[in-house]
């Protein structure tokens, strides 16, 4: 399941921790680490870097994908909420979109995510990486609070959301049964 991730977890990832750029991993891929295993097929990795590294990752996803025939690296049109205009890579296989890489912005004490549904604060404690293995690939995400609290943010935004089975199954995982009867029941 999930195989045409490879390149994201065997070159993209490794690519930028070796340029020392942290990087944590949320959405469905985070989601299935509650199950330790993929629990359904996943058509990218979602990930956010320090707004800082963020030309610098861009770099060094630039210089890897030239070195691949199969991956580009496209820059998506800014998403403009609130006082913030997130920037967002796309890094296509095969022409299609397998990573998204968005900015975090760091605040004083506090971390700031902007989504399709709006700005989103939490704890700088999102920052904190756990390492994961899921089918062999290693990766980093946040804390298990901060993987939950993002899809609670995210996925009553998506359209059809009730109706929609990856969103399900996902709920399923990460929700208490008596969550995932509030929002689906």
């Amino acid at each position: 399941m999930n195989k045409y991730l490879e390149p994201v977890f065997n070159i993209l990832l490794p690519g930028l921790e070796k340029a020392d750029i942290d990087y944590w991993v949320y959405g469905g891929i985070a989601v299935a680490t509650f199950a330790t295993k993929f629990i359904r097929d996943n058509p990218d990795v979602d990930i956010f870097i320090r707004d800082k590294e963020f030309s610098k990752a861009r770099s060094i996803l630039e210089d890897i994908c030239n070195k691949q025939s199969d991956i580009n690296l496209k820059e998506c049109n800014l998403l403009k909420r609130g006082n913030y205009s997130r920037p967002k890579l796309e890094a296509k296989i095969d022409r299609v979109e397998r990573l998204s890489v968005v900015p975090v912005y760091l605040r004083d004490d506090s971390a700031v995510l902007v989504f399709g549904n709006g700005v989103k604060e939490f704890s700088v404690r999102i920052l904190e990486k756990v390492e994961r293995s899921l089918s062999g690939y290693r990766f980093f995400t946040p804390p298990n609070t901060y993987v939950k609290e993002i899809f609670l943010n995210c996925f009553r935004s998506k359209k059809n959301w009730k109706e929609r089975e990856d969103i399900k199954k996902d709920a399923k995982v990460i929700l208490s049964s008596r969550e995932f009867e509030k929002y689906f029941l």
